[in-house]
């Protein structure tokens, strides 16, 4: 086989180890070693064209779905070429590959990943971005394949303790090593075959032989990024520790679950549930067979995603997963802030009440971040004490917390959140705080809000009556958020007002109504 193409899957499967097997650190040895094997036979230039990878012109082969996951990483750290010596050591393939595996920057086309470069001090390996500016235009190679090796190229370099051939363990002709670099290639029907088996075996012997075969296929695909098979054996496994046909079968199956509901598997598995929503039901049920270890799985992808569509598949399946509640109420002790406010964040959206004691104190934080999402968690939790809290930051010093009280506050569309907000806007002082008042009433649109909303736009009456331009306009704006009849017929009104910039703002505000009421 191509060295080229040899080093680029062992790099690639390093890159997925560390990614999704970060404590597996024997294969993450293996992978090094088989790649350092190779690298000594010339310089390898790995570049892509969206998620495809490619090494020195020749395309990695499709049965490798580390290298996709590889051209994906690249992808996200901004990378476009990675240009590796043929004398590189071991810490700079090592550095390089865990570079990919941290969190990366999205859309900054590479300064990121410049800097950490930079920092591992690894001169054998360069890199070329998205962004041209920042470094070294490197070929990458896609017009120049390289050709196929002589038999004299394909003896391996002694490197990290790899066997020479006078071992007897040349690297092309190991093929027990070179397996586990590349994808097994295993299919729906392969484990459709095999449960089908384990449903007609009798004897305990043959039953534990087919379910040792089960485990292994699922971990096999599983290192490799098949993880929809990993979850079919999982699932298949479940169904049957809950409806075995004997408890001999009941309690093989439980240690089989055992040996897979690993937490670096049971990622792979939670991170179906946004791509196979239609297997949503048995994905939750393994998760939750997990207990603990399957609900912080779904919490920590959860905090790292961000796409709406993909949170909310993770958010659903959350609140069914009790056990996942006490690593979120433990992580609202967190010293970062950020932690502490998705955490926050979660809880509220669960509802879970019994988290109340440990969010209440978090409305006196010292990140404004952290105070905003505590507030709405305990709105969202809906407990007397938790209203009570958020009422109280009304009467804070500080307006961005009286700001986040009355958005807060919004989400309650009941009289009592009305009242409360009518009250401290006849006597704010800030300019800020009475236009998210005005807007937080916009939004709960009961009876009394508009009508404080039609108050507030108005003229004013008095002769020593203060009402800047700019609340009559956030009043306007809040009315048409309202939507109801009153608002509406309010607004027209004040399409005829003596003022022209009220007029303004009241036809754009009926436009808006109008349009979406």
């Amino acid at each position: 086989m191509n060295p080229a193409i040899v080093f680029a899957c062992q790099y690639a499967r390093l890159v997925w180890l560390l990614l999704h097997d970060p404590r597996n650190v024997e294969e993450q040895k293996d992978a090094l070693r088989a790649a350092m094997a190779v690298i000594g036979q010339g310089a390898v230039t790995i570049s892509r064209r969206g998620s495809r990878v490619f090494a020195n012109g020749k395309a990695l082969p499709d049965t490798l779905a580390a290298g996709p996951e590889l051209g994906a990483q690249m992808m996200a750290h901004g990378v476009m070429v990675i240009e590796i010596a043929s004398s590189s050591p071991p810490a700079d393939l090592l550095g390089s590959a865990r570079l990919f595996s941290t969190p990366p920057t999205r859309g900054d086309k590479g300064r990121r990943a410049k800097e950490q470069l930079e920092a591992l001090k690894a001169a054998s390996v360069k890199f070329a971005f998205e962004d041209a500016s920042l470094g070294p235009k490197l070929d990458d190679k896609l017009a120049e394949p390289t050709p196929l090796p002589s038999r004299a190229m394909l003896r391996p370099t002694p490197a990290l303790g790899v066997p020479t051939p006078r071992q007897g363990m040349a690297f092309v002709e190991n093929r027990e090593m070179w397996h586990q670099f590349k994808v097994a290639q295993v299919s729906g029907e392969d484990t459709e075959a095999l449960f089908a088996q384990l449903d007609r075996v009798q004897q305990p012997s043959e039953e534990s032989q087919v379910l040792d075969e089960l485990g292994t296929l699922a971990e096999h695909a599983s290192r490799d990024g098949r993880t929809h098979v990993l979850a079919a054996v999982c699932i298949g496994l479940v169904k049957r520790e809950s409806n075995g046909s004997s408890d001999s079968r009941r309690q093989a199956c439980t240690m089989s679950l055992r040996r897979l509901l690993r937490p670096a598997l049971l990622r792979g598995i939670a991170q179906l549930l946004p791509r196979k929503r239609e297997l949503a039901v048995e994905l939750e049920a393994v998760l939750a067979r997990a207990g603990a270890e399957g609900a912080d799985a779904v919490i920590e992808l959860l905090t790292e995603e961000g796409s709406a569509s993909d949170r909310h598949a993770y958010l659903d399946i959350l609140p069914r997963l009790q056990t996942g509640v006490p690593t979120l109420v433990h992580m609202l002790g967190d010293t970062r802030w950020f932690v502490v406010r998705n955490a926050a964040d979660l809880l509220g959206e669960m509802r879970v009440q019994s988290a109340e004691p440990a969010l209440l104190p978090l409305l006196e934080h010292a990140d404004d971040r952290v105070r905003k999402s505590a507030a709405n968690a305990l709105i969202n939790l809906g407990t007397t004490a938790g209203f009570r809290a958020v009422c109280e930051m009304l009467q804070a010093e500080s307006p961005k917390t009286r700001v986040h009280a009355a958005m807060a506050l919004s989400s309650r569309r009941d009289e009592r959140s009305t009242a409360q907000l009518r009250t401290v806007l006849e006597d704010e002082p800030d300019t800020e705080v009475q236009l998210a008042l005005l807007g937080a009433l916009g939004k709960i649109a009961t009876p009394a809000a508009v009508e404080q909303l039609i108050r507030a736009a108005e003229p004013k009456r008095r002769l020593l009556e203060r009402k800047p331009m700019a609340f009559r306009i956030a009043a306007i704006q809040a009315l048409a958020e309202a939507k109801t009849p009153a608002a509406v017929a309010a607004i027209a009104v004040l399409r005829e007002d003596k003022e022209r910039e009220v007029r303004e703002a009241a036809a754009r505000a009926y436009q808006h109504a109008s349009r979406t009421n």
